[in-house]
Formats: C-alpha cells, sequence, structure tokens
C-alpha cells in the first residue's frame, strides 16, 4: 500500500473541518481591525484558527484581523461570525510553542494577575508609577 503524503495548511483541509486540535483558553486579548483596534477573549487556540469573543459585533466575513494575546501576535481571516463571536483561520501554521505556552498562561492566569496587580500597587505606593 502506498504511503499518503500529510499536508498541512488551510487549501487542503476539507470543507467544515478542522485542521488542527484546539485548546480551550479564557485569555484577554486585542483583535487589530481595518476600522481600529478592540479588547477581545481569546476563546480556543489552534496552530490554524482561534475563536475570539468581542463585546460588539464581530468583525465582517472576509476580514482580515491581528489577533494579539500575551505576546503572540497572528495574522488570520475571519471565517465565521456568531453572536460576539468570530473565527479566524490564520494565514500562516502559529508555532506550536506559541499554542503550548498561551495554554501555560491560561493555567495560570489567575495567579499571575494577582502577581502582576501587586506589583503595580508596590510600585504606585513607592512613588515609581503612576495610574
Amino acid at each position: 500500500m502506498p504511503m499518503q503524503r500529510l499536508q498541512f495548511g488551510r487549501a487542503n483541509a476539507p470543507a467544515g473541518r478542522r485542521q488542527a486540535a484546539r485548546v480551550r483558553l479564557a485569555l484577554p486579548g486585542k483583535v487589530i481591525l481595518i476600522t481600529g483596534h478592540e479588547a477581545c477573549q481569546l476563546d480556543d487556540l489552534s496552530q490554524t484558527g482561534a475563536c475570539v469573543t468581542v463585546g460588539g459585533d464581530p468583525p465582517p466575513l472576509g476580514d482580515d484581523v491581528v489577533l494579539m494575546v500575551q505576546g503572540v501576535e497572528a495574522f488570520g481571516t475571519v471565517v465565521w461570525r456568531r453572536g460576539g463571536s468570530f473565527g479566524v483561520a490564520f494565514d500562516a501554521l502559529l508555532p506550536k510553542d506559541d499554542v503550548i505556552r498561551l495554554r501555560a498562561v491560561h493555567d495560570h492566569f489567575q495567579t499571575l494577575e494577582q502577581e502582576q496587580n501587586r506589583r503595580r500597587a508596590r510600585e504606585f505606593v513607592q512613588g515609581r508609577r503612576v495610574f
């Protein structure tokens, strides 16, 4: 039996099927649109795409977006919308290390957020930070 060659990328995916496993997240981020930028929440992520929630209406289908979460930037296209959520198909595969790192950040997000707030408060009391 001949070996089948595996290929990655949007062009080879069957319609309606995910190409990569997704990890569930709940991380704050920013989505940059043609019209500006907006705060968002990253709901799930894979190497090929993401589910994002915004406070208002999601961008129109086909719009190009940049997703920025915890130092990771991904360029992509809006491929579906539902309520305040939308799906982004990335232009290039997101490195697996970035997916793993964001999952680790999610797992410890509350602790990291508390530590960051304590540090900011300490800097404010010491006169090194102005809010």
